[in-house]
């Protein structure tokens, strides 16, 4: 306070009225924030951000009028600015650390995560942005120490409430006139999406609205007209080709819970939020079942979700095991992992529970709400499988402590949680996980595991992954950047993992009886150019061998689904598919009754239509990919579609966005599980 006081001395001091710096304040934070988070700036998008932060800006001036000329309504106006620089701030570092911008629900959930396990990591945030917090708590730093506060003057109110006005109208009007994110208000709703292409103050505002359940009261649930789909393009075992065809085809079930009608449900029900689900699901037609169903049945399980894995990954001469589980099993040409947004807790969330992840980060905490009964774990847990799932990471992280065991796990066991003998390091080793792990399950039969990796996380340097020093020696002559070197040794500990995985089983001769399935939680989004792990441009560009990035080339990866009994069966799936795809098709190939209607995704084996969507709804079906923020289709070779089929699709893909976010939020699972378990019909 005295250093200020006296360089007002011997500058002066300058009559700023309090509304003025909040309402720029306003304007300044969004502008800085959108230039900094945006690669290809689009004239209209840009256009209505601008226009809804001059909204935004007339909003906060009037707030901060009712206190102007007050005796302390400066320092009021000082904090209130200081902390909507900080909150503007704190999205940015996200982006820059996690490419999604992140709901203050999500960024609250994750604080403590962050603050224990990634100081290192925020720290480098902070000084290496120092230039962009300096610049933008700037006008507030310079108000503090030398604004004089004023009395609001004459119709000052009133230019403010024509400018909230004027603002959001434009605003409105540039996003309808621009049409491809018109939907982004509403049906086509992401918080990450909304602040691209509206600002921050607006994204937060639905998030709020749609939150409070007044914008997800009623399902989107059209039927549109039937489209012509194809069979699922499955190569089939050799000895199969060589078959005589039967006389009849045989007449296969459905996948669906005897007894369970929702039709009449729909009618039954008292809460009309549940009576809107059971209505969605009444128009479903389950997927039917098919010459693979019950493939596994009786088998081992092992799940795994791998950190930042990717195809890249994958070499025949570096990485033999994993080379040979992903051509040696059912072979996926066209997998796809979606960034979700949140990080890791989303892909694990895709994977084990087969719905969309609305809420991000905090998507997990599902489990221990409602009783998730149609995860593969569950499945294979009500069938007295002994179950457990790893992580060689801490187990409080994402609060897995808590909601692991609620997917069909008796136990879960991580770092200072029962998994002792793991060395000190960052990242710590998947192959000691396996090693240490393995013996706890492999003499009870059948079991079902699952499994959280950590070896591969980011950054990708010698300084900060140990697993990339571990295993440097053999990637440092490969022709590529320092980075990529080090991202490709920290895969490598899952390669070692794998192959002490495999060679226990086969040595205790269950190989043929247990199967594996892996697939990444997300993309290795560390190798983007980014102040938290220290890159300088991207890297992730040079591993993919491309020059620019979109989902479709970004999010593609592999699928792994092995067993030793189907090496030399040559199946393969050449359509589409993605994580939420995963449950369904486990539970076919283990012949577990569920219910197909309740799951996002399909069986890959069914005839029902490939589907994969991002999201910000974006899709790809085996027509051809579809991108929603330009309203673009690009056909795949030989195909074409209409905008009937344009419309059917995105419809669909609403449709499965919107019900498993009303799943969360009416706690659907709780209803329906009490329902069956008083009917007798719980699977």
């Amino acid at each position: 306070m005295r250093l200020s006081a006296r360089v007002r001395e011997k500058v002066g001091s300058v009559p700023v009225p309090g509304w003025l710096l909040s309402a720029g304040m306003a304007v300044y934070c969004e502008l800085l924030l959108h230039l900094w988070t945006t690669e290809n700036l689009k004239p209209l998008r840009f256009g209505a951000v601008l226009a809804f932060s001059l909204g935004f800006g007339g909003l906060a001036g009037l707030l901060n009028s009712l206190f102007d000329g007050k005796r302390w309504g400066k320092w009021v106006t000082f904090a209130l600015n200081f902390l909507l620089c900080v909150f503007y701030l704190a999205e940015f570092f996200c982006v820059d650390a996690y490419k999604n911008y992140m709901s203050p629900g999500m960024m609250l959930g994750g604080a403590k995560g962050v603050a224990t396990d990634f100081a290192g990591v925020a720290l480098s945030l902070i000084l290496a942005g120092a230039w962009r917090i300096l610049l933008m708590l700037l006008p507030v730093i310079l108000y503090a120490v030398f604004a004089r506060p004023v009395p609001v003057g004459r119709g000052t109110r009133a230019v403010l409430a024509l400018a909230i006005l004027a603002g959001y109208g434009l605003g409105y009007g540039l996003v309808c006139f621009g049409k491809t994110d018109r939907d982004k208000l509403d049906r086509a709703y992401s918080f990450d999406e909304a602040i691209r292409a509206f600002g921050l103050h607006m994204g937060i505002t639905l998030e709020a609205v749609r939150g409070s359940g007044s914008a997800q009261d009623q399902l989107e649930l059209e039927v549109p007209a039937p489209v012509t789909t194809q069979p699922p393009q499955t190569r089939p075992a050799e000895q199969d080709s060589r078959e005589t065809e039967p006389a009849q085809t045989p007449e296969y079930g459905f996948h669906q819970i005897e007894g369970l009608d929702f039709e009449t449900l729909e009618n039954e029900n008292p809460y009309s939020a549940v009576r809107q689900i059971n209505a969605y699901l009444a128009a479903l037609t389950p997927a039917r079942e098919n010459r693979y169903t019950g493939l596994f049945k009786g088998k081992n399980l092992i799940l795994i979700t791998a950190e930042a894995f990717t195809t890249q990954a994958i070499d025949p001469e570096r990485t033999p095991t994993l080379y040979r589980l992903a051509t040696q099993g059912i072979r996926f040409t066209d997998y796809y992992q979606p960034a979700w947004g949140g990080s890791t807790t989303t892909g694990e969330f895709s994977n084990v529970v087969g719905l969309v992840p609305t809420t991000k980060g905090m998507c997990m905490s599902m489990a221990i709400e409602q009783p998730l009964f149609l995860t593969i774990g569950s499945q294979l847990q009500r069938e007295g499988y002994y179950s457990a799932a790893y992580h060689n990471h801490y187990a409080d992280f994402y609060n897995r402590n808590r909601t692991h065991t609620h997917l069909g796990y008796d136990r879960f066991i991580a770092r200072y949680q029962g998994l002792e003998g793991l060395t000190e390091e960052w990242p710590e080793s998947d192959l000691e996980m396996m090693d240490i792990t393995v013996p706890d399950y492999i003499d009870h039969q059948p079991f079902s595991i699952y499994y959280m990796t950590v070896s591969g996380h980011c950054g990708y340097s010698l300084q900060e992954n140990a697993q990339a020093r571990k295993n440097y020696d053999a990637v440092k002559d490969l022709p590529c950047s320092e980075q990529v070197k080090c991202y490709l040794a920290s895969q490598l500990e899952l390669e070692k993992a794998m192959a002490s995985l495999v060679e226990q089983l086969e040595k205790a001769g269950i190989a043929d009886d247990t199967v594996i399935v892996l697939s990444p939680d997300h993309y290795p989004y560390g190798l983007e150019r980014s102040a938290a792990w220290k890159t300088n441009r991207n890297y992730l560009c040079e591993l993919l061998g491309v020059d620019e990035l979109t989902p479709f080339i970004r999010d593609r990866s592999t699928l792994i689904i092995w067993s030793g009994c189907l090496e030399g069966k040559n199946i393969q799936v050449d359509d589409p598919v993605y994580s939420l795809d995963i449950l369904p098709t486990l539970s076919n190939l283990f012949g577990v009754p569920y219910d197909s209607r309740l799951l996002v995704g399909r069986d890959v084996f069914s005839e029902e239509m490939p589907l994969v969507f991002w999201p910000s709804y974006q899709w790809k079906t085996d027509r051809g990919t579809y991108d929603a923020s330009e309203g673009v289709f690009t056909p795949a070779e030989g195909q074409t579609a209409d905008q009937d089929y344009i419309d059917y699709v995105s419809q669909l893909v609403r449709n499965k966005c919107s019900y498993s976010a009303q799943v969360r939020d009416r706690g659907y699972f709780t209803w329906l599980a009490g329902y069956l378990e008083e009917k007798g019909i719980l699977p």
